[in-house]
């Protein structure tokens, strides 16, 4: 029995690899990249980020918590057809066309299971589930999709608001201000059971939620996680935080609401619609949130802020941080672009700044520079006279 388990595990663990979606994840990456490096290059006539920022998150921060979900997957024997789970493919890969903002779970796979209802209860059932409980299929819908409402919120928490993008916007006074894009893709690699194959189960009690099938096989499924905001009056780590914090608490709610539906089946369904709604008030607080205050990132009475900071540069190396005013360079005080690069220019060796950082405490960054790196630090600023200039040119 353990070598037929293996062997079903090997085998789920190889169709990850031939789903469209493995493949399609890194293409969408790929292209919302180059839009944001055109942008960049728009506002500021430099990269920040290159190309493949946006692939580099697609894998290794979600891998861990989809083993974890795998882990509790198998255990319980969530099972779902393929052709529903296909469909769920089918749903994200037309949300995309949004870029990463509509592939929260709560709409790829909350908008399936109202989908697949809906046509269950007009007669024209979109998927064919032959001998298998609809009710049990519905409630296990709506597990996964409070599962991966969890892994999401928690994917925001920690990484949604690292390499952030700078960007200029317009603001009502109908001045260039300097705002932050967090928009991150993550895959979620998730074993669960399929109501087909060779698997004999070997507990009485495994599947936990029988969906009326007697042999099963495995598959790794794919399940993409998009998030994208914008920040404009606070620090993006404040704001991505506090927006993972809001989703895992709506994810815990849309838990219970489906377990529940072991006893009150028509709850599935509407952990689906909590789920839906929440995300969309989480998103609209945030915008309405935002819409009333005050940018951020704007020029100071003193010193020059920080609005992005280019990789492997020396600013980088001095461990400077976005939303940090620069007070002075090379001992001599800064307020605008040409003091800036005149007290850079004092000391061609190295450089010493004076930095207040985001909770108004004086420090010192410093650092040697090699020979031209004193016009190349690496620093986007907020510039006076309306507009934003980038120290790398």
């Amino acid at each position: 029995m353990l070598q037929e388990w293996l062997l079903e595990l090997l085998t789920g663990f190889g169709r990850l690899f031939i789903h469209p979606i493995f493949y399609f994840s890194f293409l969408l990456a790929f292209v919302v990249g180059m839009f944001r490096v055109t942008r960049e290059r728009k506002d500021f006539h430099t990269r920040v980020y290159d190309i493949y920022q946006e692939i580099r998150f697609i894998l290794p921060s979600s891998l861990l918590l989809g083993l974890l979900l795998s882990i509790a997957a198998i255990v319980s024997g969530l099972t779902l057809p393929l052709e529903l789970l296909n469909f769920i493919a089918a749903i994200t890969i037309i949300l995309s066309a949004g870029g990463f903002r509509l592939l929260s779970p709560a709409w790829t796979i909350g908008l399936a299971l109202l989908i697949f209802v809906i046509f269950e209860k007009i007669g024209r059932p979109l998927i064919p589930y032959d001998g298998l409980e609809l009710g049990k299929i519905i409630m296990t819908m709506a597990i996964i999709l409070a599962l991966l409402l969890i892994t999401e919120g928690l994917l925001i928490f920690k990484r949604g608001w690292q390499g952030t993008s700078p960007r200029l916007v317009r603001s009502p006074r109908g001045l260039s201000v300097g705002v932050q894009f967090a928009q991150r893709l993550w895959l979620v690699p998730v074993f669960l059971v399929l109501p087909a194959g060779e698997l004999a189960s070997p507990w009485s009690w495994w599947p936990v939620i029988s969906i009326g099938s007697e042999t099963y096989s495995f598959i790794w499924f794919p399940f993409l996680v998009g998030f994208a905001q914008l920040i404009k009056s606070t620090l993006p780590e404040l704001a991505v935080k506090a927006t993972g914090k809001n989703i895992i608490t709506i994810g815990v709610i849309t838990m219970l609401l489906a377990v529940a539906a072991y006893w009150l089946p028509l709850l599935a369904i509407v952990s689906a619609v909590f789920a839906i709604v929440s995300r969309i008030w989480i998103s609209w607080r945030h915008y309405a949130y935002e819409k009333n205050r005050h940018y951020f990132f704007t020029p100071q009475p003193k010193g020059i802020m920080i609005l992005g900071i280019l990789p492997h540069t020396p600013a980088k190396k001095m461990d400077l941080k976005i939303g940090e005013i620069i007070y002075k360079v090379n001992g001599m005080e800064v307020n605008n672009e040409s003091e800036f690069y005149e007290a850079l220019q004092k000391n061609a060796a190295y450089c010493k700044l004076e930095v207040v950082d985001v909770n108004g405490q004086i420090r010192f960054a410093q650092g040697s520079l090699y020979e031209g790196q004193h016009y190349e630090l690496g620093l986007i600023l907020v510039e006076e006279e309306k507009e934003f200039v980038s120290v790398e040119k």
